[in-house]
């Protein structure tokens, strides 16, 4: 998933949604493998969780945790759930909860801020300030715990890097935190820098990185998987290397779904209609309770102008379940068969989706602009 970036340069207090880098919702970025295992149940829904399996692992944890809701790690790993959905309202008291009863788990810690984080990009501008606070403390506190927590290095680097110095922030520290990562483990480090590298709109960098991420440790799913998406960005395209890097990725793990959305979004730009087929049909039987890839695909060829037909129906076919979380959700997917009606000519029906969109995320930026194009 490319990673969205917010700007951090308006002004000083805009800083305050600086948690928005925490999760990189699109092209997603990267969670870092090392994950404590539980027995039971709770280590079922750490694999599923770690996998991308979202809504299998809420399954195992609601009841679980409503059963026993005085184990933290179960209070934790429902609280990450519920933050994959963008449910951070559900999602905060059970971070709480689970620091309340383990305070010296820097895990906990870092889950805590970062649905606090999430909360100050979303909040109001006068809120927004006090909940950045919070988020930094509570990823400082996670760092003292456990100066090897990656993820929680990672956070802090990225901060470190987009926020102004009034909050804190300082590149050269941003930088030593990458360092420090690569120190811990060289594939992740490499992947860490590659952000940065992002963050500078160094795509060169970027490349340089993700190839040693690779090269450090070619059994790393997400480095591959990282590299594969930035080769099929329009700006540097290397089809033939992005397909080679995400069916790496599948061997490595047929039961993830990135590399196989990677692959439906490169054969939709490339217009390989068999290739495509077969791709989706491998995903949807291999994973079959998240459909991302026929989303990626719709977007491909909405970019491409092309097949808008086949486009509709891909966008209908990720409609047709719950999104799995982490993806993009309902009011993304209504808006972008809006999008599609649209180049069809239907702008009746495309602005009935935009609406849709709209009344499920009232804030979406994008579909209110699209409906003023549209008109009302």
């Amino acid at each position: 998933m490319l990673r969205t970036k917010r700007d951090f340069s308006i002004s000083p207090l805009s800083a305050c949604v600086l948690a928005a880098i925490i999760l990189w919702p699109l092209f997603a970025g990267h969670g870092f493998a090392a994950r404590s295992t539980l027995a039971g149940q709770g280590a079922d829904a750490d694999a599923l969780i770690h996998a991308g399996h979202w809504k299998r692992a809420r399954a195992i944890l609601e009841p679980q945790v409503k059963a026993h809701p005085q184990e933290p790690r179960g209070c934790y790993l429902l609280a990450e759930v519920k933050m994959s959905f963008k449910d951070f309202d559900g999602a905060l008291p059970l971070a709480q909860h689970a620091v309340d009863l383990d305070g010296r788990n820097s895990e906990f810690h870092l889950k805590l801020g970062q649905i606090l984080g999430e909360m100050a990009a979303r909040a109001s501008f006068f809120s927004a300030g006090s909940l950045a606070i919070k988020f930094r403390k509570e990823v400082e506190i996670a760092i003292a715990l456990d100066s090897r927590n990656m993820d929680a290095l990672d956070s802090m680097m990225l901060f470190k890097y987009q926020a102004p110095g009034i909050m804190g922030g300082n590149k050269d520290e941003a930088r030593a935190l990458a360092e420090k990562i690569t120190l811990l483990n060289a594939s992740e480090g490499y992947l860490a820098r590659a952000e940065l590298a992002e963050l500078e709109k160094n795509p060169a960098q970027m490349e340089a990185f993700y190839l040693k991420a690779v090269q450090a440790n070619p059994k790393n799913y997400g480095a591959h998987t990282a590299l594969a998406k930035f080769y099929c960005q329009s700006a540097h395209a290397k089809y033939d290397q992005a397909t080679k890097h995400a069916q790496y990725a599948l061997q490595l793990d047929p039961q993830q779904i990135e590399a196989y959305w990677i692959l439906a979004r490169i054969f939709a730009l490339q217009q390989r209609w068999s290739d495509l087929e077969q791709a989706l049909a491998n995903s949807e039987k291999n994973v079959p309770d998240d459909l991302r890839p026929y989303y990626e695909a719709a977007q491909g060829l909405l970019e491409i102008g092309k097949e808008f037909p086949r486009a509709e129906g891909y966008a209908k076919k990720y409609l047709s379940q719950e999104p799995e979380g982490e993806e993009p959700d309902v009011a993304d997917a209504h808006r972008l068969l809006g999008l599609v009606f649209e180049k069809e000519g239907r702008k009746t029906e495309a602005r009935s989706e935009i609406q849709t969109a709209l009344r499920l995320r009232h804030n979406f930026k994008a579909a209110k602009d699209d409906l003023k194009r549209l008109g009302n």
